[in-house]
C-alpha cells in the first residue's frame, strides 16, 4: 500500500515580493489551505502567543489548538525555546552548504532530522485539521526552509519562485510598516544596496534549488496584471484540475477574500478585510530616487533582464498600464 505524500506549495522569494497577497488568493481555492510562515511558528506563535491571521491570539485560535493537539498532544509538550535554537542552527542561509550536502546524500542528518520531524508533524496535523486539502501553502519564503522541507519523504514539495522588480522590493524595504499584532513594533527596514544584493543571491539560490524541487517561477507583476491566469498556472503546476476552477472571487481588479488566514507571521495584509484591490504598486518609479534606483538597477541588471524587467522604467508619472487601465 502506497501512502499519499502531502503536497506542499512553498512560496519562496525575497520578502516584500507579494507573497502574502498570492497566498491569500491561493487560500481561496477549495483544495488548498494556507499554514502561513512556519519558520516563525515556534517563536511568534508557540512561545510569544502573537495574534493569528484570523484575529485571535495564538493560544485562543481553535485551528492552532487543534493542530498542536494532533501533532504533539498539545503545545505545552513542545519545548519552544529548544525549537527556536534548533531553527537557528539548521534553518538559515549560512546552513545552505550543509543542506545541499544532505540533498546529495539523500537524507537529512542530526539536527536537520529533528527539526524536520517537528515541521512535518505540524504540516500533517494542519492538513488533518483543515480537512485534508490537496495542497498546503507555506509562505515562509526562506530558501533554507524550502530546501529543508524538500528533504522530507513524507512531503511532496513544489516551489513557487515568486519574483518582483528589485527596485520595487528595495523601495518597500525602506518604508516603515507597523506590525499590528504587537504593541508599537514595526517591521525592519533595509538599505537598497543590501536589498539588491539579497535579491540577487536569493533568486539565484531558488534557481539552483530547482535541481531538486519542481519549480514554477512567477512574476508578482504578472499576478496583478492577470490574476486568473496566474492562479490557473499555479493550479496546473500543483496538479489541481483547473477546468472547473471557480475563480468568481476575482472580479476585474478586485478580489473578495472570505477565507480566514491562520498565519502567525507575515505581512499585515494577512489581517486584511474581505475586499482587496489588485493594483500594480509601482510608486518606486518616482519615490525611490534616481541615485538609489540606478544603484539597484546596476547591482541586479543581469537577473533583471533575465526575468523580463526593463532597465529603464517609465518615469514622470508615465507608469505602465495594467489590465485594469491603471
Amino acid at each position: 500500500m502506497t501512502c499519499r505524500r502531502q503536497k506542499v506549495l512553498f512560496i519562496g522569494g525575497l520578502g516584500r515580493s507579494g507573497s502574502t497577497l498570492v497566498e491569500r488568493l491561493l487560500n481561496e481555492l477549495p483544495t488548498t489551505f494556507a499554514v502561513g510562515e512556519t519558520i516563525h511558528l515556534w517563536e511568534r506563535g508557540v512561545r510569544n502567543g502573537e495574534t493569528c491571521g484570523c484575529g485571535a491570539p495564538f493560544d485562543d485560535c481553535a485551528h492552532w489548538r487543534a493542530v498542536g493537539s494532533a501533532a504533539f498532544g498539545g503545545w505545552d509538550r513542545v519545548d519552544a525555546d529548544r525549537l527556536i535554537e534548533l531553527r537557528w542552527a539548521v534553518d538559515r542561509t549560512r546552513q545552505l552548504p550543509a543542506i545541499t550536502l544532505a540533498h546529495r546524500r539523500g537524507q537529512p542528518g542530526g539536527d536537520q532530522r529533528d527539526y524536520l520531524d517537528h515541521l512535518r508533524r505540524v504540516l500533517l496535523a494542519a492538513a488533518v485539521v483543515a480537512g485534508r486539502p490537496d495542497v498546503l501553502l507555506d509562505s515562509s519564503k526562506h530558501l533554507s526552509t524550502a530546501a529543508l522541507l524538500a528533504l522530507d519523504d513524507a512531503l511532496d514539495v513544489r516551489l513557487l519562485h515568486l519574483v518582483r522588480d528589485p527596485r520595487g522590493v528595495a523601495y518597500s524595504w525602506t518604508k516603515h510598516v507597523a506590525r499590528p499584532e504587537t504593541d508599537g513594533e514595526v517591521m525592519p527596514t533595509y538599505d537598497p544596496a543590501r536589498t539588491a544584493a539579497r535579491w540577487v543571491t536569493d533568486n539565484l539560490g531558488f534557481e539552483a534549488l530547482g535541481r531538486w524541487v519542481p519549480t514554477l517561477r512567477l512574476r508578482y507583476e504578472d499576478v496583478l496584471t492577470d490574476p486568473r491566469a496566474a492562479l490557473a498556472a499555479i493550479g496546473r503546476f500543483v496538479g489541481i484540475d483547473v477546468r472547473g476552477l471557480d475563480l468568481g472571487f476575482i472580479e476585474g481588479c478586485s478580489a473578495r477574500l472570505a477565507t480566514p488566514m491562520h498565519s502567525v507571521a507575515g505581512n499585515p495584509l494577512r489581517f486584511g478585510g474581505d475586499d482587496v484591490t489588485l493594483r500594480l504598486d509601482d510608486a518606486w518609479v518616482t519615490e525611490l530616487g534616481c541615485g538609489r534606483r540606478r544603484l539597484v538597477t546596476s547591482l541586479t541588471a543581469p537577473l533583471l533582464v533575465r526575468y523580463g524587467y526593463p532597465i529603464r522604467p517609465a518615469v514622470s508619472g508615465r507608469r505602465r498600464p495594467d489590465r485594469c487601465g491603471r
